[in-house]
């Protein structure tokens, strides 16, 4: 079967590390192309991966007609203009997360895609981390009871404000837009759509001109409370997942590294370890060892192909992509009047 031809937008770290690895793993696809400016990023290329070809403008990969997916991992700035013009092309599109600032341009660009019968992916990749494909094995088991609360963080000590773009001024900038998008989808792939939100962004390092710190609560008419946030300044991070039950008690400590280089095996499962575990019991408490499962990145690009190549009436990952847009809409209306906001969809 002829593979997927792939223009890669951009080459910094998204392009780097969660894109050209697996495709270049993947024989469903062929990555045709890489566009980047960059004088570091050429070189880099150019050493690494002689046979790609670099282009320099976006028209080009729009233009070439050979091209059928284009994955846009640019800064935010242009997320919504590129994933128009290349739907346009009739390409394929995969998108970087933050994927647009409303619900009505999701939903928009979305139309288009059906219109031009194309798919289009926005790149919520951590539902393949292992430790959260951990955490939906633990709430299938029913182990900890009723489940009442859920509390998901990526808390990093970074004190100095960067040169990078998300930690200045723009589009969709800082850690609220960075890493907001991963956690929703995690909770919606859960739980589901909340009843309401609560949501508060900080700035906390000196000098910073945007966000490094936001907290977000989700209610659920059924008592579930789902608690959200990310803090740069934080020298002791909490658990990156809790889940606290009725029963028993689920915490995962520490932070997984996405394994874009790890392909299907049998290997399915971490060495035991504390960082992952249920507390169960009272006074004494008890606790028993959670294998951490693998992550599972590469299936992203294969039910990507998949997706392609067979193309379905039914989409979870278009209507989670549009939840994620929508809550983090309604989570700004939030900040801005600090009052707790209805949501409807």
């Amino acid at each position: 079967m002829k593979p997927i031809n792939v223009s890669i937008i951009g080459y910094g770290m998204s392009g780097q590390y969660f894109h050209l690895p697996p495709l270049l793993l993947n024989g469903d696809y062929h990555v045709k192309s890489v566009m980047t400016n960059n004088p570091d990023n050429i070189r880099l290329l150019s050493s690494n991966h002689p046979d790609l070809t670099i282009i320099q403008t976006f028209e080009q990969a729009v233009n070439d007609q050979d091209v059928d997916l284009i994955i846009i991992a640019t800064p935010n700035d242009v997320h919504a203009s590129y994933t128009t013009r290349a739907l346009e092309a009739g390409k394929h599109v995969v998108v970087e997360k933050p994927f647009v600032e409303t619900y009505q341009e999701a939903s928009d660009l979305f139309a288009l895609a059906r219109k031009h019968q194309r798919v289009l992916r926005v790149f919520h990749n951590r539902q393949y981390d292992g430790d959260i494909l951990t955490v939906h094995d633990v709430v299938k088991s029913g182990k900890l009871g009723t489940i009442v609360a859920f509390h998901a963080r990526f808390d990093t000590f970074q004190p100095h404000v960067s040169h990078n773009w998300r930690d200045h001024e723009g589009v969709m900038p800082g850690v609220f837009y960075d890493l907001a998008p991963h956690l929703l989808d995690h909770a919606l792939r859960l739980f589901g759509l909340p009843e309401s939100l609560y949501a508060r962004s900080f700035i906390d390092r000196p000098g910073g001109t945007v966000d490094d710190h936001f907290e977000m609560m989700l209610y659920d008419h059924d008592g579930l409370l789902v608690t959200l946030g990310a803090h740069k300044l934080d020298r002791h991070p909490r658990p990156r997942f809790e889940l606290i039950g009725t029963e028993a008690t689920y915490v995962k400590h520490g932070f997984d590294h996405p394994d874009v280089l790890h392909e299907a095996s049998q290997d399915t499962h971490h060495p035991l370890s504390d960082r992952s575990q249920i507390i169960f019991g009272s006074h004494p408490f008890q606790t028993e060892q959670v294998p951490l499962r693998l992550g599972s990145h590469y299936l992203f690009f294969e039910r990507l192909a998949d997706d392609i190549r067979h193309p379905k009436a039914d989409d979870p990952d278009k209507t989670y992509a549009l939840q994620v847009v929508k809550l983090m809409e309604l989570a700004q209306s939030s900040m801005k009047t600090k009052k707790e906001i209805i949501v409807n969809m």
